[in-house]
């Protein structure tokens, strides 16, 4: 049987079945024929040499580039300081921001030099600054001085900064307070008081609170003492005063582990003699305080009121006490009174609110430190459970 023979393919081209026929091969010669070598393309490298080349060059070109970016940007971001010395103050700050600096005054001396004027600035002229950077400036007060602020109540890092501002030294001495640490509670010479010659080692003395646990006023024990104080009010300039006294002196017993009753709290106010001595009695104090201040202006200073005028009562030991801290003090003899009896109860006046000096003791709260102290170390040592009287 003729087989049909209707196409060869090649690698190369395709025949049709006349072109085989006419070349005179059979179907099977033609199958028979060695493979043709297909040429392959010669594949090329990634980057040749002068790719490198040029790679390298844009890049150590854009590298350039970007540092010249930057050095143009770092030299005009950068500004010469002026010298504003002698300027108005105001001027001086108006002369910066025209260039972009600012100006702070972080001193104020006393000079020949009109009040305002710049005396003194950092950096100086010619120094090269970032925008925005500050510039500090010392200001002349004028020949007539300056004032030393109110710095009482401050902080003493806030208070230090103030002063040295002003261009004086300043020494700080620890008072032992219940107030935060580091309180200033006075200071000398007081606010107000006028320096002119800052250059001539002007001292202010800063007297900070520092914890009472540093002067060892919790020596004593007091395990179990009944104590009660009684802080009858009385409106002031200053506040509560008998309430603040006995507060404070409350923290002192209750540290030497004495069992204390604040018989009112902070918010009450009309409260009788008679509830009073009812909370007395329900308390059951061994060691009985009344705290009080008086509204008539003859009644000023420190009064120590005692049942008993003996030597180791508790009454004559405060008053004792007080005269030895040096506080303006005062003893009375009165008939009994108390729920500790005549030995242990004590009635304290603080003073007048009438009275100019007592209120101005009212407000400083070293004062009230003082008072609360002075009864704490007179009354404790005969409580003491450690037996050493002779303290």
């Amino acid at each position: 049987m003729k087989q049909k023979i209707e196409a060869v393919s090649t690698d190369k081209y395709t025949e049709s079945a006349e072109e085989v026929a006419e070349r005179g091969m059979s179907p099977a010669a033609l199958l028979r024929l060695p493979a043709v070598e297909r040429e392959r393309p010669v594949r090329k490298r990634l980057l040749s040499g002068e790719d490198v080349v040029r790679y390298m060059l844009w890049m150590f070109s854009l590298m350039c580039i970007v540092f010249y970016i930057s050095v143009f940007s770092w030299a005009y971001g950068q500004v010469d300081v002026p010298d504003i010395v002698g300027l108005d103050r105001d001027d001086a700050i108006a002369t910066l921001a025209d260039i972009g600096l600012q100006g702070d005054v972080t001193g104020i001396r006393v000079s020949e030099y009109p009040e305002g004027e710049v005396i003194g600035q950092t950096p100086q002229e010619g120094e090269r600054l970032y925008r925005d950077a500050v510039v500090e400036l010392i200001v002349s007060s004028g020949p007539e001085g300056v004032e030393l602020p109110t710095l009482i109540g401050e902080d003493q890092n806030d208070a230090r900064s103030e002063l040295e501002r002003l261009g004086v030294r300043v020494l700080t001495i620890p008072i032992p307070s219940l107030d935060a640490e580091g309180t200033v509670l006075l200071m000398t010479p007081p606010s107000g008081t006028r320096i002119y010659d800052a250059d001539d080692d002007v001292t202010v003395t800063l007297y900070v609170a520092s914890r009472i646990a540093s002067v060892g006023l919790q020596e004593f024990q007091l395990n179990g003492l009944r104590v009660a104080i009684e802080p009858r009010y009385a409106t002031t300039r200053a506040g509560d005063v008998s309430f603040d006294v006995a507060r404070r002196l409350s923290s002192l017993f209750e540290a030497a582990n004495a069992e204390v009753d604040i018989l009112r709290d902070s918010r009450e106010r009309d409260i009788g003699t008679d509830e009073f001595e009812r909370r007395a009695g329900l308390a059951g104090p061994e060691l009985h305080i009344i705290l009080s201040v008086s509204s008539n202006a003859s009644d000023g200073g420190l009064v120590v009121r005692s049942a008993s005028q003996e030597g180791n009562s508790t009454g004559y030991l405060i008053y004792d006490r007080m005269v030895d801290n040096h506080l303006d003090a005062n003893f009375q003899l009165v008939r009994a009174f108390g729920q500790a009896g005549d030995r242990n109860t004590v009635h304290i006046v603080l003073g007048s609110s009438a009275d100019l000096e007592d209120v101005e003791n009212f407000e400083s709260t070293l004062w009230r430190d003082h008072v609360a102290r002075a009864i704490y170390m007179a009354a404790s040592p005969q409580f003491d459970l450690g037996l050493d009287l002779g303290r």
